[in-house]
């Protein structure tokens, strides 16, 4: 650990405070010139970090299916399934007994599409399940058996814009004979009726191609039927969706091989070595080791903090078609390496810089703020992550906050509602330690 001389020493400017002076505001104090110094400091801290595997990852009803799959030499192979119920709309004009069927397809609302390239096609495919989606809670790890060979298959470029809405044929026998079905009307007369003659459906992509692909749950995902009553000029359409039906993701992560096979144990804090990383999905985070903060807080006295910012990268990637999460949070942990909680049942987090955090419970007992949890911004120009922590700092050292270690994470289990969060995507990123640095700018009276 660097001795406190050194993290003091950094660079140091002594500035006489006079009314010639540029505006002393901008070094945080305005003092008497005429008995006061001011020392402006600036040091870094560099700060370690482990890795943590969250325990059952909650995907149901996610709002998006992730598919296919990413491989590189830090997380392994990393495959996603997404499943979902198919919903109908029992009071929608069916085909008649003498009606002509013109084709069935189903459509793709893509969301994002994630690889390191996207020049090449990319493969979608929908298969039947052969069970059924129950009204239960369905995590990362939970997979239901459905028929190898798919009832829609198809290529795509996404080179040009990576969402869209794509749409293939549907196989000839699956075609005619959801046809029939409608034109008997059996089976759709009520959602339940429907789900004993299709229980849902699984989404696939090919793993090889190494892109990962979000669909869409909604009325644009799922099976239209065209056709022509008698004595129609133009087509109907008979809509069989996703739009509001159970759903959840699968991922399969074979990480052996790689420096992360190590991570086995959910809730475990595992030292993997000079990097460490982030992966969507799989439910891989970083610890945040914030014990050299106090170390460093202890060495000084009758400081105010200017500026304090969280710097970590670049990242092992650059391509603009594979980008990180946009935006990370530092969650509070301790030794149980789990989401702090307030009373409130909110989680706790670094506050956004110049707002509030610290709060007072009933009894007058200092307590962390949750009101406006703070934001570890992706930085593509530079790529790196960026935050200013100095409110939190100064909450730290002057206002009795307790120090923490952080759980990095693009969002927790128990706060789905961002589209970079752990449940709709395969993104990750790995960087090296030594690029996690907390930079700090500081003023300090000394006297004459």
């Amino acid at each position: 650990m660097t001795s406190p001389a050194k993290l003091v020493g950094g660079l140091l400017i002594t500035l006489s405070i006079a009314s010639s002076c540029s505006d002393p505001s901008t070094l945080g104090l305005d003092l008497d010139p005429n008995n006061n110094q001011i020392g402006v400091f600036y040091t870094e801290i560099p700060l370690s970090a482990s890795m943590v595997l969250l325990d059952s990852l909650n995907t149901t009803n996610s709002e998006s299916l992730v598919v296919g799959g990413l491989t590189d030499s830090f997380f392994g192979k990393t495959e996603a399934i997404g499943f979902s119920r198919l919903a109908i709309g029992p009071s929608a004009t069916r085909p008649s007994e003498n009606a002509v069927l013109d084709s069935v397809k189903f459509h793709f609302r893509i969301e994002s599409v994630i690889g390191d390239d996207l020049s090449g096609s990319k493969s979608l495919s929908v298969h039947l399940l052969t069970e059924s989606i129950l009204d239960t809670t369905y995590y990362n790890f939970d997979r239901l058996d459905f028929d190898p060979n798919p009832i829609a298959q198809g290529s795509f470029n996404f080179s040009a814009r990576q969402d869209t809405a794509v749409s293939v044929e549907m196989e000839s026998g699956f075609s005619d004979f959801i046809f029939e079905e409608l034109k008997k009307g059996d089976a759709f007369r009520d959602v339940f009726s429907f789900r004993n003659l299709i229980p849902g459906i699984a989404l696939q992509g090919n793993i090889e191609e190494n892109t990962s692909t979000a669909i869409r749950v909604g009325n644009a995902t799922g099976i239209i039927v065209y056709f022509k009553n008698e004595g129609d000029t133009v087509s109907r359409r008979y809509a069989i969706t996703t739009a509001q039906s159970r759903h959840f993701n699968h991922i399969n992560s074979d990480r052996s091989g790689t420096p992360t096979a190590v991570i086995t144990e959910p809730g475990r804090s595992y030292d993997i070595g000079s990097r460490v990383g982030i992966k969507s999905g799989v439910g891989l985070v970083m610890k945040l080791d914030t014990s050299p903060i106090s170390d460093f807080l202890d060495t000084l006295a009758n400081v105010t903090f200017n500026d304090i910012i969280l710097e970590m990268g670049p990242l092992g990637s650059e391509s603009a078609t594979n980008r990180p999460p946009s935006n990370l949070f530092l969650y509070f942990t301790d030794d149980s390496n789990g989401f702090l909680r307030a009373t409130s049942g909110q989680l706790i987090s670094v506050q956004a810089d110049n707002q509030p955090q610290i709060a007072t419970d009933v009894n007058g007992n200092i307590i962390p703020s949750v009101a406006s949890p703070g934001t570890f911004v992706y930085v593509n120009t530079s790529n790196i992550y960026r935050q200013r922590l100095t409110s939190y700092m100064n909450a730290v050292y002057r206002q009795g906050l307790q120090r923490n270690d952080f759980l990095i994470s693009p969002s927790s289990p128990a706060e789905q509602n961002s589209v970079d969060n752990f449940i709709k995507t395969l993104r990750g990123f790995d960087l090296d330690q030594n690029s996690i640095k907390l930079k700090i700018y500081y003023s300090k009276i000394r006297a004459f």
